[in-house]
This record gives C-alpha cells, sequence and structure tokens, in this order.
C-alpha cells in the first residue's frame, strides 16, 4: 500500500493554525432585517478577559485562551500528537457592518457577537 501525498491536507490547515495550537469553535452567524448575529461556543474559556473580538468592513475575527488544553493523540501506523490552547476564526459577513455600533457578550462559554449592517440604501422624499 502506497501512501499519498497529504501535503495539501497540512497545508490547509496551516492557514487556519491547525499547526500554531489553534482551533475553530463552532461559529452560527444569523442575519436579520438589521443585524447580522454571531454566536461562537467557546468551551473551556473562562472570562471575557480572555477573549478578543475584531471587526473590520464585512469580516469578524474572534480568538480565545482555553483555561486548559484539549489534547487529541492518535496511535497506529501513523502517530499524531496535538495540543490546542486557543480558539480562533476569521468570519467573511454576509454584508458590511456599522463597526461602531457592534456589542458583545459572554455568557456561560458563549459569545454573542451582534453587528448592526451598515445602511447603504436611504429612501428619499420628494417634494
Amino acid at each position: 500500500m502506497r501512501c499519498r501525498d497529504m501535503s495539501w491536507w497540512f497545508e490547509d490547515r496551516e492557514e487556519s493554525g491547525f499547526r500554531e495550537g489553534y482551533i475553530e469553535p463552532l461559529i452560527e452567524v444569523r442575519e436579520t432585517e438589521k443585524e447580522i448575529v454571531v454566536r461562537a461556543d467557546l468551551p473551556f474559556v473562562k472570562d471575557k478577559d480572555g477573549v478578543k473580538v475584531e471587526v473590520s468592513g464585512d469580516e469578524l475575527e474572534i480568538s480565545a485562551a482555553m483555561g486548559r488544553a484539549i489534547k487529541w493523540e492518535k496511535w497506529g501506523v501513523h502517530q499524531r500528537r496535538q495540543s490546542y490552547t486557543q480558539y480562533r476564526t476569521r468570519i467573511r459577513l454576509p454584508t458590511e457592518v456599522d463597526v461602531g455600533s457592534a456589542r458583545a457578550t459572554f455568557r456561560d462559554g458563549v459569545l454573542t457577537v451582534s453587528l448592526p449592517k451598515k445602511v447603504t440604501k436611504v429612501r428619499i422624499g420628494i417634494e
């Protein structure tokens, strides 16, 4: 049995932080008429001080430090050991948002970010 070239698998994960000890959190993006709401599950994150949220235009970046590391080991023909200590993800939003009005809350391991949509269309009254 020949070993297949797996370099594509590792290259793809290098961009998402796979080799750096980062893991992507579970994300839910919900869009309403006036805002975009993003929820991220961040287990093992103790408090809001360990969470960093940045937004610019139509992109949201979330990173958070875990209270303890998650370790993953696989033993067999190929051995693999990985330890994750942080969450990190970058999300492309469906539309541009009003950065100045964004709000975020963190409760019970769930981060909720509310991003009001940028008003791009305004109705003009006719005199």
